[in-house]
């Protein structure tokens, strides 16, 4: 397994990540194998897609493309998991490609991990992490969205 991050003397997490709404429960959406959706989403809870989506998707929780899911388009979110088809273009805080992960396309991330046996082509870029006080969700549009991720890319760290 392969672990890029901006800071190379940060450690991986091994936390298990949990969906949490803005309410404070668990919660997730459930794209099910057999499922087409063509358009954009933004969801405040986690989605897990074993179904195929065509569009954007923003989500402030975690995404997780199971190994029968497929997604073309765009993804915006806090956490990303791919263990099916990827294709198009993810910002991210931390993604993760699992081994059955197949990815075709741009990675914007704060850290990366690849497991081996994950297929992977196409470019990447580091970015800033998101900070709670200005979540994605806070974004009402496509635009501002790639504008908000592309500052917070250019800034530089503050040293003491």
């Amino acid at each position: 397994m392969a672990i890029f991050s901006k800071h190379d003397s940060e450690k991986p997490s091994n936390s298990v990540i949990k969906p949490i709404t803005k309410s404070g429960g668990v919660g997730a959406t459930i794209i099910a194998s057999g499922t087409k959706i063509k358009g954009d989403l933004t969801l405040s809870a986690s989605l897990h897609i074993d179904g195929e989506i065509e569009g954007i998707i923003h989500s402030d929780n975690l995404i997780t493309i199971g190994p029968k899911g497929r997604v073309n388009g765009e993804i915006i979110t806090q956490s990303l998991v791919i263990n099916g088809v990827f294709t198009g273009s993810a910002k991210s805080n931390n993604i993760e490609i699992l081994s059955k992960g197949n990815v075709k396309g741009k990675l914007t991330y704060a850290e990366l991990t690849i497991e081996k046996g994950a297929s992977f082509e196409g470019e990447t870029s580091v970015q800033s992490t998101v900070s709670d006080k200005n979540k994605i969700s806070d974004i009402s549009s496509h635009q501002k969205a790639d504008t908000y991720l592309q500052n917070i890319a250019e800034k530089k760290p503050k040293h003491k």
